[in-house]
C-alpha cells in the first residue's frame, strides 16, 4: 500500500481535480441567474466519479482488458435499448432514468472501446484491407447506434477512433485510399439521408453565422461576443453579461469556454489550456509494459485531446456546432464519470511500471 501511495502520480489526480473544481464553479455562475442547482449535481457527480476512479484503479489490468469485449457488448446493448424505451432530452434519445437519476450510456462506451481496440491492435502489425474493415466495424457500431438517437457530438468524438488506429499502427496505401473514399461516402450519405434539417442548418451557418444570427449561427455569435467582451481579464466572477441575461445558450455544457472567457478573460483561458496540457504530456510520456497499454493510452488521451479541440474551436466559431462538452470542466456527469474510469485505468498503467 506504501509503494501505491508512494508512486501515484498526484500531481496529474491534482490536475484533475483542479479542472472539475474550476468547471463546478463555472457552472454556477452559468446559471446563478436562473437559480439551477447543477453545480451541485456536478459536485455530487464528482464524488461519484472520484468513488468509480479508485475502485477501477484497485483492479488488475489484465482482467480489465480481458473484459472489455464484454463490457462493450453490454453497452450496445444498451444503446439498442435507448431507442426504445430511452429517455428524450433536447431531441435525442440518450438517456435512462435509473433511481431517478439521468445516464448517457453513450458517453461510457468511450473506454471498454479504447481497451478493445487496443487489445486488437496488438493481434497485428499492419492494417490491411480485412483488419480495417473489422475496426472499423467495431467502431462504427457504437457511432451508428448513437447516431440514430441522434447524438451527433458524442458520435463524432468516438469516430476520432478511427485516424487513431491508422496512426497507430502501419497501413497498407490501399487502405488509405479507401478509408479517404469512405469518408467522401459516408459524408455524403450522411448528409441526405442521416442529418436532420436542424442538424444540416448548423453546419451550414457555420461558415457563415452572420446570415443564421436568428437560427443556428445565434449560439455561434453570441459566444464570440461573451469571450469578446471578456478581454485580457474579464468582467470579474459572476459579472459576464451574456450568462446573467441568459443571451449563451448552453453556457454551462457545450459554450463553457465562453462563460471563462467572458467573466476571466484570455489570462484565464491560457492558463486553462496550460493545465490541460500539462495532463495531456504526462499522461502521454511515460514508460509501458506492453502494447496494449500503450494503445489504449493514446487511443483514451487521443479522444480527449481531440473532443478538446473540438469544444474550443466550436466556441469561436472554428467548428461546427455538435454538442460537445469541453472534457472535466463542462456540465455533465455521465461524461465524467466515463473520463475518470478511463484515467483510473491509465493511472493504474503507470504505477504498474514503478511496481513491476
Amino acid at each position: 500500500m506504501k509503494d501505491y501511495v508512494r508512486f501515484f502520480d498526484k500531481f496529474t489526480f491534482a490536475l484533475l481535480l483542479l479542472l472539475v473544481l474550476a468547471g463546478i464553479f463555472l457552472i454556477y455562475s452559468a446559471g446563478h441567474s436562473t437559480q439551477e442547482t447543477n453545480h451541485l449535481k456536478q459536485a455530487a457527480w464528482l464524488g461519484v466519479s472520484l468513488l468509480a476512479f479508485f475502485v477501477v484503479f484497485s483492479l488488475k489490468l489484465d482482467s480489465i482488458f480481458r473484459k472489455s469485449f464484454a463490457v462493450y457488448i453490454v453497452l450496445l446493448v444498451i444503446l439498442a435499448l435507448q431507442l426504445v424505451v430511452g429517455g428524450t432530452v433536447a431531441r435525442t434519445k440518450s438517456w435512462f432514468r435509473l433511481w431517478g437519476i439521468g445516464f448517457q450510456f453513450s458517453e461510457f462506451v468511450k473506454v471498454p472501446l479504447a481497451l478493445y481496440l487496443a487489445r486488437l491492435l496488438t493481434q497485428f502489425e499492419m492494417i490491411d484491407g480485412k483488419v480495417f474493415m473489422k475496426l472499423l466495424a467495431v467502431i462504427l457500431v457504437p457511432v451508428i447506434l448513437i447516431v440514430l438517437q441522434p447524438d451527433m457530438g458524442v458520435s463524432f468524438i468516438l469516430c476520432s477512433f478511427i485516424p487513431m488506429v491508422i496512426l497507430l499502427k502501419k497501413v497498407r496505401p490501399a487502405v488509405l485510399a479507401v478509408s479517404l473514399l469512405l469518408v467522401v461516402l459516408g459524408g455524403f450519405a450522411g448528409w441526405h439521408s442521416v442529418l436532420k434539417p436542424y442538424q444540416k442548418d448548423r453546419i451550414v451557418s457555420f461558415l457563415n453565422p452572420s446570415e443564421y444570427k436568428a437560427s443556428t449561427g445565434y449560439h455561434v455569435i453570441q459566444s464570440r461576443i461573451a469571450i469578446g467582451s471578456g478581454g485580457l481579464n474579464g468582467k470579474g466572477y459572476l459579472q459576464g453579461s451574456q450568462s446573467r441575461y441568459q443571451f449563451l445558450p448552453a453556457r454551462h455544457t457545450d459554450f463553457i469556454v465562453s462563460v471563462i472567457g467572458e467573466e476571466f478573460g484570455f489570462v484565464f483561458i491560457s492558463a486553462l489550456f496550460f493545465v490541460f496540457f500539462l495532463i495531456f504530456y504526462r499522461q502521454f510520456h511515460f514508460n509501458f509494459q506492453n502494447d496494449e497499454e500503450f494503445y489504449f493510452v493514446y487511443l483514451f488521451n487521443g479522444l480527449i485531446v481531440f473532443q478538446f479541440l473540438v469544444n474550443v474551436l466550436m466556441a469561436i466559431g472554428f467548428f461546427p456546432v455538435l454538442g460537445v462538452s469541453l472534457p472535466f470542466v463542462s456540465y455533465g456527469g455521465s461524461s465524467l464519470l466515463s473520463f475518470f474510469i478511463g484515467e483510473a485505468i491509465i493511472f493504474r498503467v503507470k504505477i504498474n511500471n514503478y511496481l513491476a
